[in-house]
């Protein structure tokens, strides 16, 4: 009895065993993985990208932000109290700028730095004037000077009739800077 019950143990069980199947290397319109990122699927970051809310929906302690929407005012122009003032401009500029060079000496290691803080004190200044409306970019070239010539050029789009820009350049004895300053009226 325990031989019959051994063979039909046996039959069933090569009956339920799967025959071996040919597999590819790489299924078909499968993601290669990231080895960088074990785990990374792109499908389904970017299908959880889509779920997310721009808005969130639970508020947090100290972090609850209101969204303030302003509706269109379909002002194509500047009023007449917010257009700028060019002198005023040139004369904020041209102190920030004396301001910080009073004590400047040229090392190129440090000229980056310093250029890039001199452009955020000029737009920051700039800023108090409070002109509505206005993005404004500050571009500064600091460069030693070995009795070489420079020429220094940028091009945007523009409008003519209310885009601004001033260009003012300073020496000290070892270097040279030029900062060009544009007011860029946003409709």
């Amino acid at each position: 009895m325990s031989d019959a019950n051994v063979n039909t143990v046996s039959r069933e069980a090569s009956i339920d065993i799967p025959v071996p199947e040919k597999h590819h290397s790489k299924a078909y319109g499968s993601v290669r993985r990231s080895s960088i990122f074990p785990g990374f699927n792109p499908n389904m970051f970017a299908a959880r990208m889509r779920r997310q809310s721009t808005r969130s929906s639970i508020p947090r302690n100290g972090y609850e932000r209101r969204t303030i929407r302003y509706e269109s005012t379909y002002q194509m122009e500047p009023d007449q109290n917010h257009k700028v003032d060019m002198d005023q401009l040139r004369r904020v500029a041209s102190e920030t700028l004396a301001t910080a060079l009073l004590s400047y000496r040229y090392d190129a290691n440090r000229a980056r730095k310093f250029s890039s803080n001199l452009a955020e004190r000029i737009r920051n200044d700039i800023k108090q004037l409070s002109y509505t409306r206005y993005k404004i970019v500050v571009h500064v070239v600091v460069g030693q000077r070995k009795s070489q010539g420079v020429l220094v050029a940028s091009r945007c789009l523009w409008d003519v009739t209310l885009d601004r820009h001033v260009t003012i350049t300073k020496q000290t004895r070892n270097a040279y800077i030029t900062v060009t300053i544009f007011l860029v009226y946003n409709e």
